[in-house]
């Protein structure tokens, strides 16, 4: 269809842009303008309401909606006559994506992408919804007759549209101020129990996860119950984190031949997912799963971190540096089509290697794989197909079955899904947005290395310093001044739109995570330098908290701050935990006010609404714990002895804790390191310290586990 519209349409305006959604739709006979002046400019020139489509590449009704009504040429006349028609990327402009969500949520109590909203030349939103159909159906009316409807309301109502639009621009402005509590007292430790309590009343008993479908992974909760296990020592929390990783890993949310977790399940069961894969939720998932072994040091948790950052560095690096955005849902087959099998395209993999037939044994095989996976002729998806999931009740009757050991069935097992995945690998395959973030690429950092600490493979480091010297090269400048910048998104050697609060404290996090991985010094030295710029550049000094986009934004017409954590953790929350962290690593009292600063801002949903900040109640968990000071201090870090300290550091479960390694370059940094720079010949030594009162050192593993413990 893309190919046949080409041959009849002029490409539109988009064709300029480098977003991948966007280019999907330089070819639609939609007149499209990007967000911009040129748009807003002859909205107000021609008296004419903005019809603003915001999207992504790997969403399905997206692509849906183009299909139906985008590129339909009757809708693209109605559209071109009487609106001008703005389409958004919302991984580009979240911030856009954000104010206009908020005003379609409080139209019609939900939201969703497609989102599709009507504007006056003011950018003032005064009609919206999401998903439109092109005839009527679902209990909605066709997307012809709504803007058949607008275009009459703009000539006949249009006082009363005005009028409305700015009411609603006046309630997104104030619902975007926070009101802080007094809470000169701070908040007690019974915040954490009421919003453990919110948890376990919406947690699914019997398949892990929280609420009903469709059923998101949601990893600050995750984050959330892990660090109230390690404060209170209840039973409870660690149950429902290990039931919801379990199944989520079990589940068909899980690619489980290729590694890689789906956006989320369409069903309570984990079963069947939207099948576009985000950077950001394997990033934090591997995240989750690296903490699940530390604390449990089951294998099947490392399994899955491997499988996952497996699947990332295959196919989401970028060969230069940096990781890609997305992977599309749909294929030329249809959506999921890529990932699901039958019981003849496994028997066709397997055999694939050798001469049809003659491999003995075959048939048996093929019998076992299609039981491990779950793979019957009847199926569990459309038309047959089967998305492949696993299960401890299935290994045990095969391994019972066909007398195998469980060594010998994850042989096998291995073994297939090499072929299978091969096999995989010719079939048409899901789009990749290849666009770089700044601030997923700082979650993904963040995520491998902390798996490299946990597991020590070496592939994980170099992919974490790769991206971040790609970030640094190509996304980061700083000024004559010496303040730093950073810019959005890297596509084809473009860089495009000034740093959002996410770029800022996702990355910022991550060069935290970096440093203690590797005791670079640069790496926390820019953290602080970045951390400057954005106090400088986002904090709301009137009220506390980071507003979304930079202060000198201007086509907008609210500035958003926002504390929610939703399927990601909200940016605020994580500049709330970074700054905690450096403070404690360099002394600088101003970050914690600023993190309090954030804490207070959001205070009054805090304490009404605990279970919808549970990533920013993990990093109040790291406030209130009084964080451990590790102090690494010896000549080299990568001596032998150092290295087996580290292990046994990195083994355990630390939440709320930092470590430098003290040495002249730091020095200059932290507090922490002064006194304890090692002088030639003198032996490794780990300083656990909190509030910088210190125990003695230790110098061997067992005076390691000991002083933790204390």
């Amino acid at each position: 269809m893309k190919d046949y519209l080409k041959s009849l349409n002029k490409p539109n305006r988009l064709i300029h842009e480098k977003s991948p959604y966007l280019l999907e739709h330089a070819y639609n006979p939609v007149d499209w303008y990007p967000w911009g002046e040129e748009a807003f400019d002859k909205a107000r020139t021609e008296d004419k309401p903005i019809f603003l489509s915001i999207g992504y590449s790997a969403c399905h009704w997206c692509h849906q909606f183009r299909r139906e009504s985008l590129e339909d040429e009757d809708t693209a006349r109605i559209l071109n006559e009487n609106f001008i028609s703005i389409k958004v990327d919302r991984e580009e402009r979240p911030d856009v994506d954000e104010i206009y969500m908020k005003a379609v949520t409080s139209m019609i109590g939900s939201g969703g992408w497609p989102l599709n909203i009507f504007l006056t030349p003011k950018l003032e939103p005064f009609y919206g919804g999401t998903y439109f159909p092109p005839t009527p159906r679902y209990g909605m009316p066709s997307f012809s007759s709504i803007l058949n409807g607008i275009v009459n309301a703009w000539k006949t109502e249009r006082d009363e549209i005005a009028q409305s639009a700015s009411q609603m621009t006046g309630l997104l402005n104030e619902s975007f101020r926070s009101v802080p509590l007094d809470k000169l007292g701070g908040f007690d430790r019974g915040i954490f129990d009421s919003c453990f309590s919110e948890l376990a009343s919406t947690f699914d008993q019997e398949y892990g996860g929280f609420g009903g479908p469709p059923k998101f992974p949601t990893p600050s909760n995750l984050f959330f119950l892990l660090r109230y296990h390690d404060d209170t020592r209840e039973k409870s929390p660690l149950l429902m984190f290990r039931r919801t990783l379990d199944n989520m890993a079990s589940g068909g949310i899980f690619d489980q031949i290729a590694g890689g977790f789906h956006r989320y399940s369409t069903d309570r069961e984990w079963l069947t997912p939207h099948f576009e894969k985000m950077l950001y939720d394997n990033a934090l998932l591997s995240l989750v799963y690296t903490e699940a072994f530390l604390v449990t040091k089951e294998s099947r948790y490392r399994l899955v971190v491997e499988q996952t950052l497996g699947w990332v560095l295959c196919e989401m690096a970028a060969k230069e540096g940096g990781f890609f955005s997305a992977v599309d849902a749909d294929s030329s087959e249809g959506e999921g089509s890529y990932y699901l099998w039958d019981p003849q395209e496994i028997l066709n993999a397997l055999s694939s290697q050798e001469e049809r037939g003659r491999s003995e044994g075959l048939g048996r095989t093929v019998e076992i794989i299609s039981k491990f996976y779950g793979v019957t002729s009847e199926g569990n998806f459309e038309d047959g197909k089967t998305i492949l999931t696993r299960s401890d009740q299935r290994i045990a009757r095969l391994c019972e079955e066909y007398s195998l050991t469980r060594e010998e069935l994850d042989s096998m097992v291995r073994d297939a899904s090499e072929t299978m995945l091969s096999h995989r690998e010719k079939r048409s395959k899901p789009l990749t947005d290849d666009k770089i973030l700044v601030g997923w690429n700082g979650l993904m950092i963040s995520a491998l290395s902390k798996a490299y600490q946990a597991f020590g493979n070496k592939e994980f480091l170099d992919a974490a310093t790769k991206s971040t010297d790609f970030i640094l090269n190509n996304l980061v400048l700083k000024d004559e001044s010496g303040e730093v910048h950073v810019f959005h998104r890297f596509r084809e050697g473009d860089v495009k739109g000034a740093g959002l609060l996410e770029d800022y404290s996702y990355f910022a996090n991550a060069l935290v995570d970096l440093y203690e991985t590797t005791f670079d010094s640069s790496y926390l030295k820019l953290a602080v330098e970045l951390i400057e710029a954005m106090t400088s550049e986002f904090y709301d000094e009137e009220d506390g908290g980071f507003c979304l986009s930079p202060k000198d934004s201007k086509d907008l017409i609210a500035r958003p701050k926002v504390g929610f954590d939703g399927a990601i953790p909200s940016a605020n929350s994580v500049a709330a935990f970074v700054l905690l962290r450096v403070s404690e690593m360099t002394g600088r009292i101003e970050f914690r006010e600023r993190a309090d600063g954030v804490f207070r801002a959001f205070s009054e949903n805090l304490d009404r609404q605990p279970l919808a900040f549970t990533f920013m109640l993990a990093a109040l968990y790291f406030e209130l714990s009084e964080p451990r000071e590790i102090v690494l201090s010896g000549v080299s870090i990568n001596s032998d002895e150092f290295k087996s300290l580290l292990s046994t550091l990195h083994s355990i479960y630390l939440p709320n804790s930092v470590t430098i390694f003290a040495d002249e370059k730091v020095k200059a940094l932290s507090p922490l390191a002064e006194g304890r720079v090692a002088t030639s010949g003198q032996s490794p030594k780990v300083y656990v310290c909190k509030g910088r009162v210190c125990n003695l050192p230790s110098s061997n593993n067992a005076e390691l586990m000991q002083a933790l413990a204390d």
